[in-house]
């Protein structure tokens, strides 16, 4: 593991620690979090373990080669959602996203899984000619 995924999963841990010292104050809401809005997600704390279920993503994508790839990869960082909310990219545009996240953020693909994950982003968020 590189030092750049070590500290991003630090970090990712220090947030989760946060919001659960959050719940352990009586408050079973994110830290942030208005109390007017209904979460789906559940808090409870029982004795010394802590516990947090996040409610899944109901986001159906259109089979096709590279849903799987996209799915396991993409979804380990972010929300798979978070493509629908892009505009509809190009070939070039897509495939410097998913290189991005490799390089800049260490998503754990290698080149052919890019090349997949690229061509479905391509058939279900790209500019149709």
């Amino acid at each position: 593991m590189t030092v750049r995924q070590t500290t991003l999963l630090a970090l990712g841990l220090c947030g989760l620690l946060a919001i659960a010292d959050a719940c352990h104050q009586g408050n079973n809401e994110a830290p942030h979090m208005q109390a007017s809005k209904v979460s789906p997600h559940k808090f409870s704390h029982q004795g010394s373990v802590r516990e947090m279920s996040i409610a899944p993503e109901d986001m159906q994508f259109p089979q096709g080669e590279g849903k799987a790839e996209f799915e396991m990869y993409c979804g380990i960082c972010h929300s798979l959602k978070y493509v629908t909310a892009q505009p509809p990219f190009s070939r070039e545009v897509w495939a410097a996203e998913v290189h991005k996240m490799a390089e800049k953020f260490g998503a754990p693909v290698d080149s052919a899984n890019a090349e997949k994950i690229t061509n479905y982003l391509v058939t279900i968020n790209g500019i149709k000619p």
